[in-house]
């Protein structure tokens, strides 16, 4: 026989209904948690984001590798530094006879850019023998010639640096360097100081409340070519073949000179010894970091000399960090990236050895560059 038994119906109170949700105290630790592994895995994305760019940046770099050797290929020489009238360089009533056309320039068509080179091969001679030691009462400055103004603002984007915003110069409190003059611009206060004799005046950005509009449109570069120790040579500057100074200019001379226009050849240290292009920033306000930024450079702009990141012609070390804007910089971290040659691109350290620098910068100077 089955006993039956009837037990009393379950009570439906609070205490035995189904939580459905969290208390405070586990939501808390879990919003504490998520903290924790977020702040763990920031640097490690930002630091991911950052080689990404700087990946990038190698890619631009190679690319202008790449150009200049299809240029050599197509011409048998590689292109001039700048077109410039080098006796300028003593006497600035001659600065009229500027061309200021660039390296870039010359590259626009192996940088997918022919729309833009011919604003300039259909308005401006392009060869360099134009444009030293022969009079001529056509030379003109690029941005006279409406062509060439109508594309000399338009942005290459090979050419900058995703780690950089080089666009930064806009700043309405900035220093403006106008052709003739410096104007400080600081809180809207210009000063003008005049420029001393035989300054060469270089196509850089350096913008505020009073630029012209020659100035404004212009397009900008995180990239230039090498010109060596300096972008001038001794006998430019009428220094004597006794002075000291002499062997230190010459000797280390590179790659792209002033209306010149060498070739693979006469690059005898080796092409994977000789710098071709390196990164540029220019300046900041150092008090303000990467967001106070007073100068960048325009890709109309001649080749950079490595004179202000080695030693002075005395063998003293620079350590004038506003001076940026006159030699290669980069916003990465500890590095900057060079090509080379031989196309390869490479990473040296800010703090690298200032002799490897000059050896790595001269194309001919015939001394061993050891590691790098």
């Amino acid at each position: 026989m089955r006993i039956r038994q009837n037990y009393p119906p379950v009570s439906a109170g609070p205490a035995n209904e189904e939580r459905t949700g969290f208390t405070l105290i586990e939501l808390l630790v879990v919003i504490t948690i998520i903290a924790i592994l977020v702040s763990l895995m920031l640097p490690a994305v930002q630091q991911a984001r950052e080689s990404a760019r700087r990946t990038q940046c190698r890619n631009n770099l190679k690319q202008l590798g790449l150009a200049v050797h299809n240029f050599e290929s197509s011409y048998g020489k590689l292109p001039p530094g700048q077109l410039f009238d080098t006796s300028a360089y003593l006497d600035p009533d001659l600065r009229s006879n500027y061309s200021f056309v660039g390296t870039m320039v010359y590259l626009l068509p192996y940088l997918e850019q022919e729309a833009m080179y011919s604003a300039f091969s259909g308005s401006i001679s392009l060869n360099p023998k134009d444009y030293d030691g022969t009079p001529a009462t056509d030379r003109q400055p690029y941005w006279n010639y409406p062509q060439i103004a109508a594309v000399m603002g338009n942005q290459v984007p090979a050419l900058l640096c995703p780690t950089d915003n080089a666009a930064r110069a806009l700043s309405t409190t900035s220093i403006d360097l106008s052709f003739g003059n410096f104007n400080f611009t600081l809180s809207n206060d210009p000063l003008t100081i005049a420029l001393s004799p035989g300054f060469r005046v270089r196509q850089e950005y350096k913008l505020g409340p009073n630029s012209t509009p020659t100035h404004l449109n212009h397009g900008l570069t995180n990239y230039l070519p090498c010109a060596g120790r300096m972008t001038f040579t001794a006998e430019e500057r009428l220094i004597s073949p006794s002075s000291a100074d002499f062997a230190a200019i010459n000797d280390y001379e590179g790659i792209f000179r002033m209306n010149q226009q060498k070739k693979f050849r006469d690059v005898r240290d080796g092409l994977s010894n000789t710098i071709l292009f390196g990164e540029v920033t220019g300046d900041f306000f150092k008090a303000g970091g990467n967001n106070s930024r007073t100068t960048a450079f325009s890709w109309m702009m001649g080749p950079m000399g490595v004179h202000y990141a080695t030693r002075s012609l005395t063998g003293v070390a620079f350590n004038y960090p506003e001076q940026d804007r006159r030699k290669f910089t980069s916003c990465h971290t500890g590095i900057v990236q060079y090509c080379l040659a031989d196309g390869s691109v490479r990473s040296l350290s800010v703090n690298s050895d200032h002799d490897v620098l000059l050896r790595l910068a001269g194309a001919s100077d015939g001394l061993p560059v050891g590691e790098f």
